[in-house]
Formats: C-alpha cells, sequence, structure tokens
C-alpha cells in the first residue's frame, strides 16, 4: 500500500470530516489548526471570518460533485494573524477528506499521494472482491462479500491513518532532536570558553612566575613549573578537540564542489614550517573536484597529514603520498607514510576518543584526532581504516560519497 510521504509534503493540512462538515480526524496538521482532544469539532472554527463565504461554496461544490478544487481560504489559530491556504477536498465513502497546503505544487503532490492511495485500495478492493466470490461458489453461506469488502477497505484506512501519525510523530522527535542538537552546540561552545579562560590564566601566571623567579628556584620547583604549563596546555588542547568533535556533522553545512588540490595546498601551507624543517616530501597526483564541506575536509587531511609528519621515525625523512581512486559511488583517497607504524591488534582503536597508541613518545595530543577524522567521513557517507605494520609506515584509507 502507499502511504503520503512526510518527507516530500511538508507544511499541509489533511482532515477527515462528516457531511455534517465536523472535523472527525486529523490526519496531518503542520499548523496546527485543530486541537485533537475536542474533536468533532466544526470545519467552520478553523476557517477565518472573511473566508466564510468561500468556505460554503467549497462545501456546497463537495455535496453536489464529489470533489471541489484550488479554493483559496484564509486559516486562523486564536489571536493569530489570517494565513491563505489552498484548500481541495473530496468524498471518501460515507467521509470527506481536505487537505490545505500554501502552494499549488505542494497540492499537487498531495494529490498524487491520494490518488495513488485510493488505487492501490481499489486493487486491493478488486482483488478481495475474486477472492470471495471464488470462494462464495464453494461455500456461500460462509461469506457476505459487501461486509468483507468493506472490512477491508476500512482496514486500509486505519493502517494508512496509524502510518501517517507515525510520520507525524518522526517528525516530531526530529524537531526536538535538531533544538537539542542548538542546546549541546551553545553548552559546549559556552563550557569550552569558560574552561580555556582559568587556564590561560595558569598558563599566563605559571608564565610569569618562571620569568620573574627563575633563578631563585631550584630544579625541583622549575620542574613543577614545566608540569603546570604543560597540563594546561594538554587541557587546552584537549577541550578545542572536544569542542571540534561536538561540532562535526551538526552545522548543517552545505556541501560545494571543492577542488581537492586547493585544500591540500591550503593544509601544505598550515604545516610549511615543520615540513621545511623535517625535509619532508609530500607527493599527490592531479586530485578531483568533488561534493563536500570544504572546512570538513580539509580538517579530515590537516589531521592525517599532522600525524604522519607527528609520528615519524626518528633520523629518517617523512615521505608521504596521497593518491586518489574514483569508484562507481564513492571517492577513495588514500595517505600513505614511511612513519612507525601501527600495530595490528590497534588498528580499529585507534579511531576511538582519547585513544593513543604512541603513549612512550614525546609528541604532545589529545587523542581525538582521528576520532574527529571517522566522525568527519561518516558524516560524507564514507568510511575509513588503516594498513598497517610496526616499523613499516601506514596507510589510511577513507572513502567519501559522490
Amino acid at each position: 500500500m502507499v502511504v503520503l510521504n512526510r518527507e516530500k509534503l511538508k507544511n499541509v493540512c489533511y482532515l477527515l470530516c462528516n457531511h455534517q462538515a465536523e472535523i472527525l480526524d486529523v490526519l496531518m496538521d503542520d499548523y496546527g489548526l485543530v486541537d485533537k482532544n475536542n474533536l468533532p469539532i466544526s470545519f467552520r472554527s478553523i476557517i477565518a471570518m472573511g473566508s466564510m463565504g468561500k468556505a460554503a461554496d467549497l462545501w456546497k461544490e463537495i455535496v453536489d460533485k464529489g470533489f471541489a478544487s484550488n479554493y483559496e481560504l484564509y486559516v486562523q489559530k486564536e489571536n493569530e494573524v489570517p494565513q491563505a491556504l489552498q484548500f481541495s477536498a473530496g468524498t471518501l465513502g460515507n467521509k470527506i477528506w481536505i487537505i490545505a497546503a500554501p502552494h499549488n505544487d505542494t497540492m499537487e503532490k498531495m494529490l498524487s499521494e491520494l490518488m495513488h492511495i485510493n488505487n492501490e485500495q481499489q486493487n486491493l478492493i478488486r482483488s478481495a472482491k475474486k477472492e470471495i466470490s471464488r470462494i462464495k461458489k464453494t461455500k456461500p453461506s460462509e461469506f457476505d462479500a459487501y461486509d468483507e469488502i468493506s472490512r477491508v477497505n476500512n482496514e486500509l484506512i486505519n493502517v494508512q491513518r496509524k502510518l501517517v501519525k507515525q510520520n507525524e510523530e518522526i517528525l516530531y522527535l526530529n524537531r526536538k532532536l535538531s533544538e537539542t542538537n542548538k542546546a549541546i552546540e551553545h553548552f559546549a561552545y559556552t563550557v569550552s570558553h569558560d574552561l580555556k579562560e582559568p587556564l590561560r590564566m595558569v598558563k599566563s601566571f605559571m608564565g610569569l612566575l618562571k620569568k620573574k623567579y627563575e633563578y631563585q628556584l631550584d630544579e625541583k620547583a622549575q620542574q613543577y613549573i614545566y608540569f603546570a604549563i604543560d597540563g594546561a596546555e594538554r587541557m587546552e588542547r584537549l577541550i578545542t578537540d572536544l569542542l571540534e568533535y561536538s561540532r562535526v556533522g551538526r552545522l548543517n553545512v552545505p556541501k560545494e564542489k571543492t577542488d581537492v588540490n586547493e585544500v591540500l595546498d591550503n593544509v601544505l601551507k598550515l604545516n610549511r614550517s615543520l615540513i621545511n624543517e623535517l625535509g619532508a616530501g609530500i607527493h599527490y597526483p592531479k586530485l578531483p573536484v568533488i561534493e563536500c564541506q570544504r572546512v570538513a575536509i580539509q580538517q579530515l587531511f590537516h589531521n592525517l597529514i599532522g600525524n604522519s609528519l607527528k609520528y615519524r621515525k626518528p633520523d629518517v625523512v617523512p615521505e608521504i603520498t596521497i593518491t586518489c581512486e574514483a569508484q562507481k559511488k564513492y571517492w577513495e583517497f588514500s595517505i600513505k607514510d614511511n612513519g612507525r607504524g601501527i600495530a595490528l591488534e590497534n588498528h580499529k582503536l585507534i579511531f576511538d576518543l582519547f585513544r593513543r597508541v604512541h603513549e612512550e613518545s614525546e609528541e604532545s595530543g589529545s587523542g581525538m584526532g582521528l576520532a574527529i577524522c571517522k566522525k568527519i567521513v561518516n558524516e560524507h557517507g564514507g568510511d575509513i581504516w588503516v594498513e598497517s605494520e610496526i616499523g613499516a609506515g601506514s596507510t589510511f584509507y577513507f572513502t567519501l560519497e559522490k
């Protein structure tokens, strides 16, 4: 059975009424015109005073012809400005359906959906008639065709009503989720700002303490100051990364045509000082133009290339090679290095939050870089994984949906 597709239909009202112009059920009501707890109510109760005459004409045409369309009526909620909607209506058994939408194109979509539903119902009813007719020839006393057809039709209408209401509940939950995400975003920003401020004070005053009393403090005191400043800096990086992780996928940034070559140029400029210091070689061919969230993809390449530079072998010049292959439904990128490598048992763990597999190393980090990469890739409909061995370098692969 075909049901109304709520993803395609926005800002609509779909009512079931009796022939006495009373609203019996509300299948869709994006305007909140009808109080479902007080049904049945008069159809006239949702119509603005200036449209009462047209509403009477609409109802007369329904009763006389069984169908009416393209009536512009003003609807009004209590203490709100009236709003113009396009109305169409028709008979459905002993009921009358009424739909309203702000534009003709939305109305046409609804009518098209309703025609599909009606056709499907009629097909099922015809099938039921044939089956009943066949059985009736062998056992005529056991079946009443009219009752059976009515039962099937009522079941179809009830299923349709339930599905529409479930869709309304899903849309409501989606709206609540969106509101919650905005609240979380605001909370994350506020918390990160409030936490960073005292950390900056710790760093600042510890720096002043070291500068002013450096030659009056013994080695132990100097070490304490170093630990305090280092701890504050690591905490600040962790807060920044947590905020970045919370933002991925919740800012609704539209995708745009992006030249990956330009993205890599920007990433290399950001890392130019370290690349020149190490004499690192970074190689890549002409890369494609793709549909993506530009800033997020730049963050992705920045994190992966930064890791290749950070976890290099001692006394070995880093060599990084970037490639891309076009598959049928996605782009597959790879970033290969000649670094320390990653043990097999850690290939999946490294993408978890706060996971660091080079704990013995002196490099700073929050353990969130690859978790952020995974979230960015997942938001682009792709996957990310690594192939690596200790001492043999690593190759990170990720896919992005076309």
